[in-house]
């Protein structure tokens, strides 16, 4: 059996060389090249102190990413990260939430900010697309045989705008939306027109019907 001492000198000395030369080590964090003796054990044998400290690390961020133009191509995994978001602010904020059972419904989750309080049925959309200089979300379901249809207030009451690339979110109760057939939001510049900034960030929306 190799000693413990034996283990971790070896050790020590594969990871100087893979960081440099040995004897440009010597600056007290490695122990130049020593063992730091702890103690002894039962059997008499020395206890050697094996940790190593690296004095830096390297790494940088993709200031690049820009994750929703590659799920452009799938919609369906662009949706569910927007859900999972959603899901994450909700709770961050203290709401109560629950999913319906199935697929089958015309909204994502159920949201309640307090027990005996009112609660609302959220679709959640996603969106990344920039139509004249602004994100676009079009507030309509596909049905079977009968092509797009605009949510109602029998379908949900908030429709949960997730602005992808700015991570922005707006809550739209359906009835602000009314008849309109796409939603433009301008979240990063000034509007002539800002018709939904009001509803930008709204988290209240969620709390009160009145």
């Amino acid at each position: 059996m190799v000693p413990a001492s034996a283990l971790a000198a070896r050790e020590r000395r594969r990871v100087y060389n893979i960081m440099g030369d040995e004897k440009d080590m010597g600056d007290g964090n490695m122990g130049d090249g020593k063992e730091a003796t702890k103690g002894t054990g039962k059997d008499g044998e020395k206890i050697v102190d094996c940790s190593v400290i690296i004095p830096w690390i390297f790494a940088m961020a993709d200031p690049k990413e820009e994750w929703w133009k590659r799920m452009r191509k799938n919609p369906k995994r662009s949706g569910e990260i927007s859900q999972a978001a959603f899901l994450l602010k909700a709770r961050t904020r203290g709401f109560k939430v629950a999913l319906p059972w199935g697929d089958s419904e015309r909204y994502d989750f159920v949201v309640w900010a307090e027990e005996g309080g009112p609660m609302f049925r959220v679709q959640v959309k996603g969106t990344g697309r920039l139509y004249r200089r602004g994100y676009e979300v079009q507030p309509v379901h596909s049905t079977r045989g009968q092509g797009k249809k605009r949510y109602t207030k029998k379908d949900i009451d908030v429709l949960a705008a997730h602005v992808q690339p700015l991570d922005v979110w707006y809550l739209l109760p359906i009835e602000a939306i009314g008849r309109t057939k796409s939603l433009r939001f301008y979240p990063d510049i000034e509007s002539r027109r800002p018709r939904w900034e009001k509803y930008r960030e709204a988290w209240e929306v969620l709390e009160d019907r009145g």
